[in-house]
């Protein structure tokens, strides 16, 4: 499925401008619509001592300061998103989201997107009660995680492919195959290709022609963890790779929908160093 529609939660603070500028060169390079969602934070969270507050009078004068600084919060936002976004003339929107009524306002913008990015860890810019894996959970859409302290200036150009012969591995490829498409380099990573009898006689092949005849570029390499774990195998390969995006499953054991990531996604979530694309 092409990129027509992208969706990035934002918020005010520096992480937050570079996850947008992330999504605004991806929206840039596949012609889509961006739509920057805000949550705006409620008012009396940012100043404690209001829950002191007594009297009719004081009270009033209480909430229109909180409704002040919402606006001026919402205003921040809203301009940072838009300067950016404007800067490169691509179509967009920003949208707004109240406290009260995040997880149905998030839900719905959401399903509506190809792709989602948010930041990590949380918040994220998501309500304060949802994460990725939520977000994953509800929409099925795919997230482009942006670890909150990425720097680099690449977007999606040196791609690493984490595959271990599962459905939730063949779901995220597919769904990552636009950028795929645009990547200078892709490599699919196996792991320990000898303990899984579904890669078949050679590990990694048959994937690897998958997407060439979807016009990729692929190169396979088989690792062993030797000890470490997954989680680490594939990151430290990632990184050896220099690569810009970690492309993986959602994958867990676990028989409960309530527990999507399994312990290599929440791993590499845990030491994110480097955008990660998820999928289930």
């Amino acid at each position: 499925m092409p990129l027509k529609n992208i969706a990035v939660f934002v918020d005010v603070s520096r992480a937050s401008l570079i996850r947008a500028t992330y999504a605004v060169r991806l929206a840039l390079r596949y012609h889509a619509h961006l739509v920057g969602i805000f949550v705006v934070p409620l008012g009396w969270t940012l100043d404690p001592s209001a829950s002191f507050i007594r009297g009719r009078d004081a009270i009033r004068a209480l909430i229109e300061r909180q409704r002040a600084q919402e606006f001026r919060t919402t205003a921040t936002a809203s301009e940072r998103f838009e300067n950016e976004a404007g800067r490169e003339g691509i179509s967009f929107e920003f949208r707004m989201i109240r406290a009260t009524d995040t997880s149905d306002d998030a839900l719905f913008h959401s399903l509506h997107a190809d792709l989602v990015l948010v930041g990590h860890p949380k918040p994220g810019g998501l309500p304060d009660d949802w994460s990725a894996e939520t977000m994953l959970l509800a929409t099925g859409v795919p997230v482009l995680i942006v670890p909150n302290g990425w720097t680099a200036g690449t977007i999606a150009e040196n791609v690493v492919v984490a595959w271990n012969a599962s459905r939730e591995a063949r779901r995220a490829i597919t769904d990552a195959i636009p950028l795929l498409q645009k990547a200078r380099t892709v490599s699919i990573i196996v792991v320990d290709a000898e303990a899984n009898t579904n890669h078949g006689q050679e590990p990694g092949a048959d994937i690897a022609l998958y997407l060439s005849r979807h016009g990729i570029n692929v190169m396979v390499e088989q690792v062993r963890s030797d000890g470490r774990s997954i989680a680490g195998t594939i990151m430290d390969r990632a990184l050896l790779l220099g690569a810009d995006l970690l492309v993986l499953g959602a994958y867990s054991h676990s028989r409960s929908r309530e527990v999507l990531f399994g312990g290599v996604t929440r791993s590499l979530l845990k030491s994110a160093a480097i955008p990660l694309f998820i999928a289930h």
